[in-house]
């Protein structure tokens, strides 16, 4: 049975309502200039997601949830906890741009020379799947062939597209993704996930779509700490085994990123820890009592012998 909808009377609220609000739900506010000035620049709708993990009946979000906040939760708490999300979604772009090249550029090699007769093998049914092939331009090269490359290309030489290692330069991660997914032949998928060391294709599928999730979220700035994933993790070379219920969550995304990391650059892979550490340590410097959270619903968990 369909859900009866109701009519929506939320209306917008001044900076001086919303610390109201937040100061009724259980906020410590000692500063409203400064609480003003984290609105201006968050807003009140973002720094609510923030706010979530504070709320008495977290982590609940649907019928029994209560807005009212833990007894002593400062603003500043949330908005730790909101610069925290941030750092990471900017130190996580970097190498999950990295590992985003590399796959691409592992299809196109492989593949390319495998089929060295065929530059354009991305569309060939004996090689894609039918259905992969007639969305093609629809769902990439009308874009695709925009690019100034591309088009200087078309205008030199005839055919249809250009070559595989023209094209999938602009192809997004996406379109990489389905791509691999509709590769007609498993020893075509393999060519690509034993490069990264993991045997099993279905698994390696499982880890572009984690990548995707993170690097969409990461790109339109959605929450990443507490990041849920449509679709689950496989166990496999990059997570034997889940924590529970940790298939769909940023815990388990985290260890994909480093296992893929790892691969490519074990010298990159702590590069990237030693930032996620220090965002880390900065944000349990302004609150403390985060840790705990941080550490179960991401695994980030400090060396035990960092300085925090």
């Amino acid at each position: 049975m369909a859900r009866i909808k109701i009519a929506y009377t939320k209306r917008a609220t001044t900076y001086s309502d919303q610390i109201d609000i937040l100061k009724k739900r259980g906020a410590v506010i000692a500063d409203e200039k400064k609480a003003k000035e984290y609105l201006s620049d968050i807003g009140y709708y973002r720094l609510g997601f923030y706010l979530h993990p504070f709320e008495i009946t977290y982590p609940e979000l649907k019928n029994h949830r209560k807005h009212d906040l833990r007894p002593g939760t400062q603003i500043e708490d949330a908005v730790a906890l909101y610069y925290f999300d941030l750092d990471m979604r900017n130190i996580l772009n970097r190498y999950l741009s990295r590992i985003e090249v590399a796959i691409r550029t592992t299809i196109i090699y492989e593949l390319s020379n495998k089929y060295n007769t065929d530059p354009t093998w991305f569309v060939n049914p004996a090689v894609l799947s039918t259905r992969f092939v007639t969305e093609f331009p629809l769902k990439a090269y009308n874009s695709i062939k925009t690019k100034d490359p591309i088009k200087r290309h078309h205008k030199k030489y005839l055919g249809k597209y250009a070559p595989a290692w023209k094209t999938m330069e602009y192809m997004t991660f996406g379109n990489l993704e389905v791509l691999y997914e509709s590769l007609l032949l498993d020893i075509d998928k393999r060519l690509i996930s034993t490069r990264f060391g993991e045997p099993a294709t279905g698994t390696f599928l499982s880890y572009m779509m984690a990548v995707r999730e993170v690097r969409n979220a990461c790109a339109h700035g959605n929450v990443i700490w507490g990041l849920t994933l449509p679709n689950g993790i496989k166990a496999g070379v990059a997570c034997p085994s889940f924590p529970a219920h940790t298939q769909q969550t940023f815990h388990g995304a985290l260890r994909v990123i480093d296992y893929l990391l790892r691969q490519i650059s074990v010298n990159r892979a702590n590069d990237m820890w030693n930032e996620i550490y220090a965002a880390a340590r900065l944000l349990y410097s302004k609150s403390p009592a985060l840790e705990t959270l941080i550490e179960t619903r991401t695994g980030i968990v400090l060396p035990v012998n960092t300085t925090k």
